[in-house]
């Protein structure tokens, strides 16, 4: 009695490999490589650098410190605490701001005006514009003395006796900056809102208006709603752009009056291109991530936790 037996396996050709899997990976290949080159490795080095004592000035007597540099920004720095007020009050102040004003021109440019096209096309001016010279038209508007254009108007309305320095004064530095923060990131939000609007259908709006619910009503229980996961979505990606907006602040007042302006991204280039410390430098930019690490996923929770109420109503 004669068996068969089955023929050997031959093994997997690199060209059928290639045609499988090979083929995308060797698409991805280059997106990967700039991720490790551009993204991970610079992030690595960076927390490295944070546990030594490493400087410029002295290259070759870099030693690992361990938790020093952080247990003296965190207990001796006086400005530390300051400065991390400081960069709550930013993002907050104009992720809040972003969120408001870009829904309330989202809504409007949703109407039907007239020159409505036109209207589109200037809100992403701001959005456009390279954020060195946002900065640089709003230190002009704002200049203190008689050359600044808001000084010049409010003296010659007669609001005002003498110029204003709103770029050096503890009242006015905060309001300015959240107000160049907003203009330049309003556009962003409001486009992705104006999106979500255009995909809510017309006909639950009119079923809500013929069950008697006016614009508020509809707008806070039908609109608000649907707008709820673009709101997340913009809101999440405002903060993180917003943590890390260093060149506003830099441009307008260097994080001056002395640090009354300065967040942790221009604490990091105080540290390691003014004083050249770079393991401090590396300390307080791995203490910023950290931060808006916890403040995403603060957001991610209560997001989930209200949908998850709406959801069981």
């Amino acid at each position: 009695m004669t068996t068969l037996t089955a023929p050997a396996r031959r093994p997997r050709s690199f060209r059928r490999w290639y045609s499988d899997k090979g083929y995308w990976l060797a698409l991805m290949a280059p997106v990967l490589i700039f991720l490790l080159a551009a993204q991970f490795y610079p992030l690595l080095e960076t927390i490295r650098i944070g546990f030594t004592n490493e400087t410029a000035t002295a290259p070759g007597e870099t030693e690992w410190v361990g938790f020093d540099n952080y247990s003296q920004l965190l207990r001796e720095d006086p400005r530390f605490w300051q400065i991390f007020r400081n960069s709550i009050f930013w993002v907050l102040g104009s992720v809040v701001l972003q969120l408001v004003l870009g829904t309330l021109a989202a809504l409007v440019l949703n109407l039907s005006l007239r020159l409505r096209a036109l209207w589109r096309g200037l809100l992403m001016v701001p959005w456009v514009t390279p954020v060195v010279v946002v900065a640089i038209i709003w230190r002009w508007l704002f200049q203190g003395g008689e050359s600044g254009l808001i000084n010049h108007y409010l003296g010659r309305v007669g609001i005002i006796d003498d110029p204003i320095v709103f770029l050096a004064s503890d009242v006015w530095v905060w309001p300015v900056l959240l107000l160049a923060s907003t203009w330049k990131g309003l556009p962003f939000a409001a486009l992705l809102i104006l999106a979500a609007l255009q995909s809510l259908p017309k006909e639950v709006q009119e079923s809500a208006a013929m069950d008697g619910a006016n614009a508020i009503q509809r707008f806070w229980h039908v609109t608000l709603p649907h707008l709820q996961p673009t709101l997340f979505v913009t809101g999440m990606t405002s903060l993180v752009t917003t943590w890390f907006k260093f060149e506003i602040i830099w441009a307008l007042t260097n994080g001056g009056p002395g640090f009354a302006t300065s967040i942790l991204p221009t604490y990091v280039y105080t540290f390691a291109f003014q004083r050249f410390q770079f393991g401090t430098a590396g300390s307080v930019a791995t203490i910023a991530m950290v931060i808006v690490l916890v403040l995403a996923a603060i957001v991610a929770l209560l997001f989930g936790e209200r949908r998850q109420k709406g959801a069981s109503r």
